[in-house]
């Protein structure tokens, strides 16, 4: 990984992850990969996610616990001509952020731990409440019937990519083209640019 990309920061990383709606788990047998995503949530320093008790997931994990998991957080696309004037298609590229994961994962067993992983799903996902907490007698069948999966982690890296590594001259000339363009994942990216550089730069 390029060193100007590399985010080591573990508040920015879990920013990353709490942000994400869906992540992307990666899980193989027999030497045949299988990716899929998945709505997840994260507490402390694990992963949690929820499925139907018997499917393809489960099956792939009770041969094989070990996973990849991986986030990506969308930016602007840089068109080839806001950082180049020689009409090649090459420095066509995307900012974003990202985080890759690999761990360990077991299935949840405990009605208390299943249930305070829902609470947080939920908290992330409809910050608005507006539902029973789930210490309510009403979710013990749906509790019992669902599995809750965890992932420890082992390795994580996390990248940022912002043009941190161009020259001052690229630099300029996509920040002036994503102003002029102006759309709001624009501007965002933007703000992103200029905060990664000052950082690069300490």
């Amino acid at each position: 990984m390029n060193p100007y990309f590399k985010i080591t920061d573990k508040t920015l990383i879990h920013e990353v992850l709490d942000n994400a709606e869906y992540g992307t788990l990666a899980l193989s047998i027999d030497n045949v990969p299988y990716a899929v995503p998945v709505n997840f949530v994260r507490i402390d320093d694990v992963l949690y996610f929820h499925g139907a008790l018997k499917n393809k997931k489960m099956h792939i994990i009770a041969q094989n616990p070990t996973v990849s998991f991986s986030v990506v957080e969308s930016y602007t696309l840089i068109d080839s001509d806001f950082s180049s004037t020689d009409g090649l298609a090459c420095p066509a590229t995307q900012f974003f952020k990202s985080v890759s994961i690999k761990g360990v994962a077991s299935i949840v067993e405990g009605r208390d731990e299943k249930a305070e992983v829902f609470e947080a799903l939920m908290q992330k996902l409809q910050p608005k409440g507006g539902y029973k907490p789930f210490s309510d007698n009403a979710y013990n069948t749906p509790i019992k019937t669902t599995a809750v999966v965890k992932i420890a982690i082992q390795e994580m890296r996390c990248k940022f990519k912002f043009g941190q590594h161009l020259s001052d001259e690229r630099f300029e000339m996509i920040l002036n083209n994503l102003l002029k363009r102006g759309t709001p994942i624009d501007i965002e990216t933007v703000r992103v640019m200029r905060e990664q550089r000052d950082l690069t730069k300490h």
